[in-house]
């Protein structure tokens, strides 16, 4: 079993399993357990199942990868090497070391330390708010003993920036980013994914994972990636309604494009969020 599923099963979070396949609960979302992308094939009896299990609102997963660009993907590194990088990276990556230095750190000394960091972050965002303090310390703290590791960002003695990783056993997934944007001309990211890269890929021959395309806003991040030897794994992307969401998506999706100029409050970046990722989904059809 998957490390991560394991972790989330002793520590009886909510977990949904069908056709071998376990799921977890998330924002009102079920999705994959496992931090690994892999391709799911699921019967609409089986999803109906699920939604009615879990209580969710829909259920999103891919089925499969595609060889051309789609609209939805998830970014991997299965390969680092930094001679094999580009001269801009390489030195944008030694500049970074010069400034910055990088250290596997506790999650509780991260818990008593990195709120200000975590905090900060979201300036970079509009509309973004940050969890509460006591939010911020459950994760961390939470993760004591679990199958993660935490990477921090050092200027000086000044904590800049820090990284979460599940780590399984072929693989590690990036759950969690967060930089000071005071300090971002330090380059303390790219210091960051030089450390994890050659420790999990180059050392540990894992393949690491930074997550799917984000439908709730715009992000460099991808780009950002590909620097290292990253590259885009493009799939589908699959979802599934409960009957009212479906109905209340069908009413609401031809109006999108006039929800995106609405002034961007809480429920109205949902709602966004939500259409978008419905627009991409019929891209598929």
């Amino acid at each position: 079993m998957d490390s991560y599923i394991a972790w989330l099963k002793d520590r009886r979070h909510p977990l949904f399993e069908v056709a071998g396949t376990y799921w977890r609960p998330y924002h009102q979302a079920l999705v994959p357990a496992s931090p690994k992308p892999e391709p799911i094939e699921l019967d609409l009896y089986q999803a109906n199942e699920l939604l009615e299990k879990s209580g969710t609102w829909f259920l999103r997963y891919f089925s499969r990868t595609y060889e051309q660009p789609t609209a939805f993907w998830y970014t991997a590194c299965y390969e680092y090497d930094l001679k094999k990088l580009s001269p801009n990276a390489r030195h944008k990556i030694r500049r970074a070391q010069r400034h910055c230095r990088i250290e596997r750190v506790d999650p509780a000394w991260l818990a008593d330390n990195g709120y200000p960091c975590f905090r900060a972050a979201f300036s970079r965002y509009r509309g973004a708010r940050p969890e509460s303090r006591e939010e911020f310390e459950e994760m961390c703290r939470g993760s004591i003993g679990g199958p993660f590791e935490f990477w921090a960002a050092f200027v000086g003695h000044q904590l800049v920036g820090f990284a979460k990783c599940v780590v399984g056993y072929d693989y590690s997934a990036c759950s969690v980013v967060k930089l000071d944007p005071s300090f971002l001309s330090l380059g303390p990211s790219y210091a960051l994914q030089d450390a994890i890269l050659r420790t999990y890929v180059s050392e540990d021959q894992k393949t690491v994972t930074h997550g799917f395309r984000n439908v709730a806003h715009d992000t460099d991040i991808h780009k950002f990636l590909l620097q290292f030897g990253y590259r885009p794994v493009y799939c589908d992307l699959k979802v599934r309604y409960r009957p009212l969401v479906r109905a209340l998506v069908s009413v609401l999706y031809p109006f999108r494009l006039a929800m995106r100029r609405a002034p961007d409050s809480g429920w109205t970046a949902r709602i966004n969020a939500f259409l978008f990722q419905e627009e991409i989904r019929r891209t598929f059809e």
